[in-house]
Parts: structure tokens; sequence; C-alpha cells
């Protein structure tokens, strides 16, 4: 009777503690239900709409809406691929309004002079993330198609290369054109466009200078080098969980920084094993860009070509906003860094344009009160135009000032020395 009495009790605890559970999961499910209908919800009123491609297709810059849907499906075909050195470039693509070269360079138009002008033309790189790519724009309506059409209105037939990509920080666009240059492709200018990818992706890190999303890339490899079954359940149960809304929920609650990039997920600098960082990190990120600045100083005073950096504008220092912008800026929980970084470059050296032809457009539709940005960070179609006007008053002089003393750039050895001084 007795066996039989502690038989039973043992059954008792075993239904309780399944009982438990099965309320526990239950109460887990109805939370991370709850939390998801609630982001969706959220999501909803902020723009996002999940019938349409992209939410951006209700941006109240888009004065002609008759392109707009169409452009967004057809920019959720474009893909990217792995590429050494740089990370990623996209694939190949032709589209009514997006075209990419096998190279995976954007579309430039109005940039295919003549074999007698071809001569004479200067040859121009720019070098900058999504919004120089043109998230949001056709292809005569990039940053670098509008520059060679304003140029071309001045009477200078162009060659420009739009090298900008989605998510690069100034460092990935160094590379990039230490990748030509090591080709013998060397221009006679190269413009810069940065600001956003270089403070977006500190704030992300907890450190400067590193690509977005670098996280995604340690997950990769250390889940190829994990020997053990164990290993690799750990870290794709990790990846689970980070993405669910309950974690979402927690980690907002408790004060840590989760923001998704153009790419991917987060990263911390001590996830990625680097020493924190012990001065202010807005400071880093300038000291990491001028970095950069004099790399390209350095390989234009060697190779012979000119160089103009520019520092980009965000939604955030636009002072007269649009409801829909409005909508924007509140989406977003890192306005406050972006100001902060934006303000450290604004007082830093970086105001000598003479030593580092540098111009800060950061405030450049503080007073616009029309409808610019489709996002927090990139303008639409008339927001570049008008940065158009601006570079080109800078770039206009500086591709005529030599009167075709820029061609004479170094050029590759034709042995395998070391490549000739310059005439």
């Amino acid at each position: 009777m007795v066996k039989l009495n502690t038989i039973g009790k043992v059954v008792n605890v075993i239904k309780i503690s399944w009982l438990m559970v099965g309320i526990t999961i239950l109460l887990l499910g109805l939370i991370e239900g709850s939390l998801s209908l609630g982001y969706l919800v959220r999501d909803r009123f902020r723009g996002s709409n999940p019938l349409k491609a992209d939410y951006r297709v209700l941006a109240d810059t888009y004065a002609d809406q008759s392109w707009v849907e169409n452009y967004y499906d057809e920019y959720g075909r474009v893909k990217s691929q792995w590429k050494p050195y740089v990370y990623w470039r996209r694939i190949p693509y032709r589209g009514e309004y997006i075209n990419i070269d096998p190279d995976g360079i954007r579309l430039t138009t109005g940039t295919d002079p003549s074999p007698k002008e071809a001569s004479t033309s200067p040859k121009i790189f720019m070098f900058g993330g999504s919004t120089l790519w043109g998230w949001g724009a056709r292809d005569a309506s990039t940053i670098p198609s509008l520059l060679a059409k304003e140029l071309r209105s001045k009477g200078v037939v162009s060659e420009i290369t739009n090298f900008g990509e989605a998510g690069y920080v100034s460092t990935q666009e160094v590379i990039t054109l230490l990748l030509q240059l090591q080709k013998g492709n060397i221009p006679d200018l190269v413009v810069f466009y940065d600001g956003i990818n270089d403070t977006f992706s500190a704030f992300q890190h907890h450190a400067a200078g590193l690509p977005q999303n670098e996280l995604n890339r340690v997950k990769e490899f250390n889940l190829s080098q994990a020997e053990k079954f164990q290993e690799r359940t750990r870290i794709v149960f990790q990846d689970l969980t980070r993405n669910l809304s309950t974690v979402r929920f927690l980690q907002r609650l408790f004060g840590r920084s989760v923001v998704l990039g153009e790419t991917g997920s987060v990263a911390t600098a001590s996830r990625l094993n680097l020493a924190p960082h012990r001065g202010s990190l807005a400071q880093e990120v300038l000291d990491t860009y001028i970095g950069n600045i004099e790399l390209v100083r350095a390989l234009g005073e060697y190779y012979g070509f000119k160089y103009l950096f520019y520092w980009q504008p965000t939604l955030f220092q636009k002072v007269h906003l649009t409801n829909y912008e409005r909508e924007q800026r509140d989406a977003v929980h890192f306005e406050q860094f972006f100001q902060k970084t934006y303000e450290v470059v604004r007082r830093s050296r970086l105001a000598d344009k003479r030593e580092y032809n540098f111009r800060d457009l950061s405030l450049v539709f503080a007073d616009v009160r029309e409808p610019i940005y489709v996002d927090w960070s990139h303008p639409g179609e008339r927001g570049n135009e008008l940065i158009v006007k601006r570079m080109v008053e800078d770039v206009l002089p500086t591709i005529t000032s030599d009167k075709g003393g820029a061609k004479q750039k170094r050029a590759p050895s034709s042995d395998s020395g070391t490549p000739p001084r310059r005439r």
C-alpha cells in the first residue's frame, strides 16, 4: 500500500510538472503572439503597409506616384553576392528603373562621351552607401546621374562611375578605390559621400570603424569552425531566439541597443572581441573617417587624382518635417547619437576646407519645407537634385582648374617593377 501511495505521489508530481510546463508554454506563446501583433500594428501605423512592396511607396516626396510602386517591387528583386575585401556587391540586373552591370556597378546615365570627347572628359569615381547608390531613385535620378547631367548642362561631358553600395562604410569605399587603382583604372577626381553608415555602424557595434553587421561574419565563421553538434545547435538556437518579439521587447525594456542595419543583425564590441572605446564613440567615428581621408589624400598625391569629401544629411537635421517624415523620425531610437556625432564632425578640424577638401552637407535640408525623405536616411529624387546643385559648385572648378593637366596621372608600370615617377 505504501508503495502504491509513493507511485501515486510521483505520478501526481509528474502531472503537475507537465501541467505547469504546458501553462508556461501557453503563456509564452500568448505573450509572443501579442507582442508580434503589437509590433505589426505599430509598423502599420508608422507607415509600413504589408500589402505594398515597401512602405516607402507612401513617401510624400514622390510627387509622381505612377512609377513608385513598380520601382520598389523591382528593387526587391535586386540581390547581392559575396565580394572579396568589401564583403558584398549587387549582382547584375536589368530593369526599367534599375540597371546593374556585371561588376555590380549601377548605371549612371548621361555619362557616355563620344570618342572625340573621351580624351578630354574627366573621369570621376563616386563612393558612398545606399544614398549615393540611389535607394529610392531611378537610374537617371541618382546623385551620380544628376551630377553628370548638371555638368553637361555647363559644357562638361564627364565619365562618372557610381561605386556606391548599400551599407558601405568609408573604409569599404577606400578599399574599393584601392582595387581600381591596382588594376590601373585611375580617375581624375574621386568623390566620397559619407556619414550615415559610419555613424550607424558605430552605434550598432558600440565601436567605430567596422562594416555594418560584422557579427554576421563572425557567426558564419564560428559556425564553419564548430566541430561539435552542440556548438552548432547553440548558435542556431541563439539566432532563432534573438528574433523573437519577446526577446526584442525585453532588450528594449532593459536598455540594450538592438538595431537592424541594411544587411543584417546586431553586434557589440564585446561580442566581436574588441577593446571597449576609451573616449567618445562619436570622436572615434570622426577619427576613423579622417584616417580614411588621409589615405585617399596620399593615394591622390601618388596617382595624380583630386578628391572631394562630403558629409551627408539625415532626416534628423531637417527642421520643417512633413507628417510622413515625422513618422520616420519617430520610428527610430538612435537620433541622439547621430546628433552628437554630427556635432563632433561639425566642430572638428575638417572645417578647414583647404586642407581636407571636405564639405559638410548635413544642414543642406535644414530649412527646406517641401518633403524630401523616403525614410530617416534616404532622400528621394528631389533631395538628390538639391544635393547635386551643391556638389557641382565644387566639382566643376575642381575638374576644370588644370585645363587638362589632370590627365597626367601616374600610369601602371608595363613590367613588374615600381610604377614610374610622375613627369
